[in-house]
């Protein structure tokens, strides 16, 4: 009897503890994770937009899982910052353009805007084909995992300017903001005066006169942005920028901790809010270039002379860096053969 009682003694431990285990596992699976994904954009900014549907969007589709909180340029980390942020753990996630932190990875340039570049729909599938990658292999070593494009666009405008461009005679010694390093150095040999600034400080720098012009990013964007009322010319060209584009990036140990199946979430969420958002922004291009027309903004082409200048500058540029970074030479190379064969066969 008393070996019968032992028996079933074992057994309720046996059950108990097999009932713990599934318990604290149940509870382990249900644990809640949370992001705060820091944006580049200012709230103004369409591409915020962009940011907070991914947001929604994974918090939905992980069932609560994985709760992303967007936040506006600044809300956390200093506005610029936020790759930095999202290097040292003060945000988990920073949605940011690629060419913010050429500081960290020069080649990080190919992956939003460059000169004679990809347009968006090229961008996109470069990116499926090898361009991710190339990617995650040059961010992996700084501490951030390179998830994918956030918010990918048709070609910038050129730029907006307080004063006519009529030739290259013109771009001599004019302050104008910049959103890289490369297209800092490039104006620069131009023979502008270019300045860094975030997006949310160009509308009172271009106001106070600290800027003559500027480049930002797409007509509906900018017209959410009040540009057209600071400046008198919208030149358009699409050789400075085919296309421009911010990518997510995640801290390295956060993605790591991450489940597996909430890491194929989060691909597969930003994949699809960067698609939705590039045609989405291809339409409410066409719709803003009518309202810079109505309020009396003088939208005209670009000089070609002043085309001919960027490209055999940029072309300088390009050239010099990849001598000096196999990295930047590897990926600049990718990118132009991927390129190269949109173009023989004509997609755009």
């Amino acid at each position: 009897m008393k070996k019968l009682n032992y028996v079933i003694m074992i057994n309720l431990i046996l059950v108990f503890a097999l009932l713990l285990s599934i318990t604290i596992s149940g509870l382990s699976a249900d644990k809640v994770i949370n992001w705060r994904l820091q944006s580049m954009c200012a709230a103004g900014d369409f591409g915020f937009e962009g940011a907070k549907k991914f947001a929604e969007q994974v918090t939905e589709a992980t069932g609560g899982r994985l709760v992303v909180k967007a936040f506006t340029a600044g809300a956390i980390t200093p506005a610029g910052k936020e790759f930095d942020g999202a290097i040292a753990g003060s945000v988990e996630a920073a949605h940011v353009s690629a060419g913010w932190a050429v500081g960290y990875v020069p080649a990080g340039v190919f992956y939003t805007n460059w000169v004679g570049g990809h347009t968006g729909n090229q961008l996109m599938m470069w990116l499926e084909y090898e361009g991710i990658e190339l990617a995650r292999e040059l961010y992996e070593p700084i501490g951030v995992y390179f998830v994918d494009q956030l918010t990918v666009h048709p070609a910038e405008v050129w730029c907006h300017s307080k004063k006519p461009l009529n030739s290259a005679e013109d771009i001599k010694g004019l302050k104008i903001r910049m959103g890289t390093t490369a297209l800092n150095s490039i104006f620069k040999e131009m023979g502008a005066a270019p300045v860094f600034l975030p997006g949310g400080e160009i509308y009172e720098s271009a106001k106070r006169g600290i800027l003559d012009a500027f480049e930002y990013i797409t007509p509906s964007l900018n017209w959410g942005m009040g540009f057209h009322e600071i400046t008198d010319y919208m030149y358009i060209s699409s050789s400075r920028a085919p296309s421009d584009a911010q990518s997510l990036f995640v801290n390295m140990d956060v993605w790591n901790a991450l489940p597996p199946d909430l890491q194929e979430i989060v691909e597969l969420v930003a994949h699809r809010v960067s698609h939705e958002f590039f045609t989405e922004s291809v339409v409410r291009d066409s719709t803003a270039l009518e309202k810079y027309k109505e309020y009396g903004t003088v939208v005209e082409k670009l000089p070609k002379d002043i085309e001919e200048l960027l490209f055999e500058k940029a072309n300088e540029y390009y050239a010099e860096e990849s001598a000096k970074d196999p990295g930047y030479k590897k990926v600049y190379e990718a990118a132009l053969r991927f390129k190269e064969i949109c173009d023989q066969f004509d997609i755009k």
